[in-house]
């Protein structure tokens, strides 16, 4: 007889190191609910939100690491800070670096969403779906912008980010951009700076996002302003 019950799907990811592994997946809140020994060395962990399982590829390279899952949830802000206390508790900091890392939440045109890299360099994409709205027109530099966002937040790769923007922040002149959009994006390629070291060109941004704060309505853009703070003291 049929059903409309859904399938599972758990991800077996690869690692160096187990115990390195379970380590972080418990710091995390994740339990552990199966280690093997022999023939070969393999474990499970499990959260509400997903169950993950590991095995051993000793010459992995986090760096070169393709292995990722998208995980579906019905409050990402929720689960971001219950990671993020979990972390602070057991390391007294929140990694955003290296490996392992965690970003911050940012909204991308179907999801708001969070990345969690592992020591071994899985990636789990945490994200929580946006009711539907039909897509308006957009002007190329809301869609350069929606680009760039999406390569430094989604992708992790803010060489290329920055390369969109620049572009379109340099034809900007001639294009009618609203005050929010641009405070936007001067507020996230000054964060695209600050992550590749270049602090100098982060203030140089962050000055530009400050000028439009005073005489703008920026309603809507609280998020934007914490982390305007947040590379303010940074710099």
């Amino acid at each position: 007889m049929p059903t409309n019950r859904i399938g599972t799907a758990i991800p077996i990811f690869p690692c160096r190191s187990i115990d390195e592994q379970l380590d972080f997946y418990q710091a995390l809140g994740f339990e552990v609910t199966y280690r093997q020994a022999k023939p070969n060395l393999y474990a499970c962990v499990r959260h509400r939100i997903a169950e993950l399982h590991f095995f051993v590829l000793k010459q992995l390279e986090p760096s070169n690491s393709y292995s990722m899952c998208y995980i579906n949830v019905p409050d990402v802000d929720a689960v971001f800070r219950e990671f993020c206390e979990n972390l602070k508790t057991t390391y007294q900091k929140i990694p955003s670096q290296g490996f392992p890392k965690i970003t911050k939440p940012n909204n991308l045109t179907e999801d708001r969403r969070f990345n969690l890299v592992d020591p071994a360099g899985n990636r789990l994409l945490v994200g929580q779906k946006h009711a539907y709205t039909n897509p308006e027109h957009r002007s190329r530099f809301a869609n350069a912008f929606e680009t760039a966002y999406r390569l430094a937040y989604a992708k992790d790769e803010p060489a290329a980010a920055a390369k969109v923007l620049d572009l379109v922040l340099s034809k900007a002149a001639g294009e009618e951009v609203s005050a929010i959009l641009r405070f936007k994006a001067f507020v996230l390629r000054a964060d695209i700076a600050a992550s590749m070291d270049e602090i100098n060109l982060a203030k140089a941004f962050i000055k530009e996002a400050d000028n439009l704060l005073p005489d703008q309505d920026l309603e809507g853009v609280q998020e934007e302003i914490e982390r305007l703070d947040e590379l303010k003291s940074l710099s």
